[in-house]
């Protein structure tokens, strides 16, 4: 594809989401990643396995970053730890039906040395009672403020159409997504403990990820060094 050819919604959203995860990343890092999360979703056969550069994932980084640190003290507010003290905010208001189970989120999140921010907690708020599973709640409230921190940060009015319709058609997808984005970073760092490059990491991923292997068995995999498939030795 042609050098400065338009960016898709779905690219963009790839992009602003490594970036969310890693605020710090620098352009050859998330244009690598970048390029890994496409091929996963099978978006390098239709862009190609080069699209987008690097040149191009820096600029849209550089504009992440400056919308990141124009933001409202409102919009930053929202991505602090909750905690009960919140309350005395009418901002952050949350039911007093709700408070039970934003408590249980965040005393979950205490125990994995974790923080639940401010943003999810109201989206807890907001969705207990759509949704009766606890562990589904706390899911799509991940979701739901994730799509919103995009939207502030990219410009783009907050429309949860989508997510909508997905929680009424496949309400177990969060929880797939959310597994998935752990996997992830797990078998990531399983292969940056035993010594691989990053792009030998990500290649790692993209060929354990959905083999339903075990985390103790890929970590064996790793420990042998083993970090290229057979043939790219």
């Amino acid at each position: 594809m042609a050098k400065g050819a338009y960016l898709t919604p779905r690219i963009r959203e790839l992009i602003t989401r490594i970036y969310h995860d890693d605020r710090q990343i620098r352009p050859t890092e998330a244009h690598k990643l970048l390029l890994q999360k496409m091929k996963a979703e099978g978006l390098h056969e239709i862009f190609g396995p080069s699209f987008p550069s690097i040149s191009t994932v820096s600029k849209e980084l550089k504009s992440l970053r400056n919308n990141d640190e124009a933001r409202s003290p409102e919009s930053k507010g929202l991505d602090q730890p909750w905690s009960l003290g919140c309350l005395a905010n009418r901002e952050y208001y949350i039911p007093a039906e709700a408070l039970p189970l934003v408590m249980t989120a965040h005393k979950k999140r205490l125990a994995k040395n974790d923080v639940l921010p401010v943003r999810e907690a109201l989206w807890i708020g907001r969705l207990y009672k759509v949704i009766d599973d606890l562990d589904l709640l706390w899911d799509w409230a991940l979701q739901y403020s994730l799509s919103e921190w995009v939207s502030e940060i990219t410009h783009n009015p907050f429309d949860t159409t989508d997510l909508d319709l997905e929680l009424v058609r496949n309400p177990q997808s969060a929880t797939t997504s959310r597994e998935n984005l752990e996997r992830w970073g797990a078998i990531m760092d399983i292969a940056y403990k035993y010594g691989a490059s990053l792009d030998e990491s990500l290649d790692f991923v993209v060929q354990f990820i959905g083999s339903g292997l075990t985390l103790g068995k890929i970590e064996r995999i790793a420990k042998s060094g083993k970090f290229r498939k057979e043939g790219e030795k």
